[in-house]
């Protein structure tokens, strides 16, 4: 092998492994955005006192089809989209 043969086959490596590792990133940072796109998000409710839903916390996450529910009592509701369950029970709540 002469010099140049030498020479080229070492930059044909280089870029090879460079482009590997730019793609490594790339994948990680797609990743990283989509976990940050799919974090529960407070729901509004404009419930005033004595209607129904009035004091209680919801959240979801659209994307997992997830849903939180926290009562006036601290009681916490979760749903994998196929109704709340019961998770927490705080020691306060009758």
């Amino acid at each position: 092998m002469n010099l140049n043969s030498i020479g080229i086959a070492l930059c044909l490596a280089a870029a090879a492994a460079s482009f590997s590792s730019y793609a490594g990133d790339h994948r990680k940072a797609s990743r990283d955005t989509r976990h940050a796109e799919s974090a529960m998000q407070l729901v509004a409710v404009d419930a005033r006192a004595g209607e129904p839903g009035h004091g209680w916390q919801y959240f979801s996450d659209v994307r997992r089809h997830r849903a939180v529910v926290i009562s006036p009592d601290g009681d916490y509701y979760y749903s994998r989209g196929k109704g709340l369950e019961l998770v927490f029970k705080a020691s306060g709540s009758a």
